[in-house]
């Protein structure tokens, strides 16, 4: 009976070793499953904050490009005003061109009856000649305005390029920004 219950006994010893093994491995597994479960928290939480992070560098962008937008459509509201003014301004001096002309066309026309005076005498001549000296000055005074108003037309057309150049490089700054988003 003594043998009976010694291998009873080392039946049941090895029977709680085999549970203990058993649970071991089993707590093993969990131990492992729970490990996987924290790396993949640690990688969403990861994942999460650069998120943020990229969120908020786009804000960030999205405001600067807001930024640059309403200073492109200023500048863009800025110069349509000044083309506006230059063209304005093109229009009064073609004006004053045409006005200058039509005095010249006068001024040639006293000329005519000037010669047909001179043929009648000297008196003529010496009228024809003061005639001649005031239209050469008017002329001349005429020729400087021309030559002003061409400056000064050549002048605003160099910086409306200037300014449309300008403007282009802008827009195609904020077209490459666009396409870059």
């Amino acid at each position: 009976m003594k043998r009976l219950l010694i291998s009873l006994l080392v039946l049941i010893s090895l029977g709680l070793c085999v549970v203990c093994v058993v649970q071991w491995q089993r707590e093993d597994r969990y131990r492992g499953h729970i490990a996987d479960l924290v790396k993949r928290l640690e990688a969403e939480n990861a994942a999460k904050v650069e998120a943020q992070r990229k969120v908020r560098d786009l804000e960030k962008e999205v405001e600067r490009i807001s930024a640059l937008r309403a200073e492109v459509e200023a500048k863009l509201v800025e110069m349509t005003r000044d083309f506006n003014d230059l063209t304005t301004d093109n229009i009064a001096r073609g004006i004053t061109i045409a006005i200058y002309m039509n005095d010249l066309r006068q001024l040639q026309g006293g000329l005519e009856a000037t010669k047909l005076a001179a043929s009648q005498g000297v008196d003529a001549i010496k009228a024809h000649n003061a005639t001649v000296t005031t239209q050469n000055a008017a002329l001349e005074k005429q020729n400087e305005l021309l030559k002003q108003v061409a400056a000064q037309r050549d002048d605003a057309i160099t910086k409306l390029n200037a300014r449309t150049r300008e403007f282009n490089e802008l827009v195609e700054k904020y077209n490459k920004l666009a396409k870059e988003r």
